[in-house]
């Protein structure tokens, strides 16, 4: 008997110390999105909308063009493979938008244009030397405008007051518009005239004015992707209307 007595003392022992030493089974974590949702990338508001096209007008500014032609300097279109051509719209000249994105950065437009690889070209007729201007970019979060002078590394020739982001989006019609000045930075005045033999260009004077239309992709709920807020929308006009009138609802208090 007291061999049975201790034989089944060392089993419940050695039952005991197994239990001890397995794992404790794993308990859900109480921030652990529920089965089959995955956690958002990144909060409403901060997504990039992606560019699909486009173009932008860039226009000189009168007092510019008039200080340009003043030294002998006229502007004509430069092609992608760096053809001059002669250009005679004062309306100034249309460059098509290759790709890029849109933020909203602190309630102001943020990310990127990237044009195609035309542009402008500088000549001065006295000495029959020539600028050409190309690459240009568009850095939104930035307020810049960059572009390549003579096949050169990128630099700010220009900067801008960056626009309200829901002002310049059509939800609608899923574009970014923009209308606005760009004034000339110190470093480009001094490169273009040093490259043109002239006094044309002064530092924070007027280099562009530019007209943006941009095309973002259809697919993304810019509303929510954008941090817009609500818009009011057809219907929600129509019954603030047939309140005023008595008709239909009546209007918020």
């Amino acid at each position: 008997m007291r061999a049975r007595h201790l034989a089944t003392a060392a089993v419940l022992a050695l039952t005991t110390a197994l239990l001890a030493a397995a794992p404790a089974p794993a308990q859900p974590s109480a921030t652990a999105p529920p089965s089959g949702e995955s956690t958002p990338a990144r909060p409403a508001g901060h997504t990039e909308v992606p560019v699909e096209g486009g173009s932008a007008r860039f226009a000189t500014p009168p007092a510019l063009l008039a200080a340009l032609k003043a030294h002998g300097v006229v502007i004509a279109n430069v092609d992608a493979q760096g053809t001059v051509t002669p250009h005679h719209d004062s309306g100034g000249i249309s460059l098509g938008i290759k790709r890029g994105a849109v933020t909203n950065s602190g309630g102001k437009v943020g990310g990127e244009l990237r044009f195609a690889d035309s542009g402008i070209a500088l000549i001065n007729r006295r000495n029959n030397k020539v600028v050409k201007v190309t690459g240009f970019t568009v850095d939104l979060g930035q307020g810049a405008l960059r572009a390549r002078l003579d096949r050169g590394p990128s630099m700010t020739v220009g900067t801008f007051t960056r626009p309200g982001i829901t002002a310049s989006i059509d939800t609608d019609a899923a574009r970014l518009r923009m209308n606005t000045g760009i004034t000339v930075t110190e470093a480009a005045a001094t490169k273009l005239n040093a490259a043109l033999g002239t006094t044309g260009f002064t530092g924070g004077g007027p280099l562009l004015h530019a007209r943006v239309d941009a095309a973002l992709d259809p697919s993304v709920d810019l509303g929510t992707a954008l941090n817009l807020g609500h818009r009011p929308t057809p219907s929600d006009a129509g019954r603030r209307s047939a309140g005023a009138t008595g008709e239909g609802e009546p209007p918020e208090r």
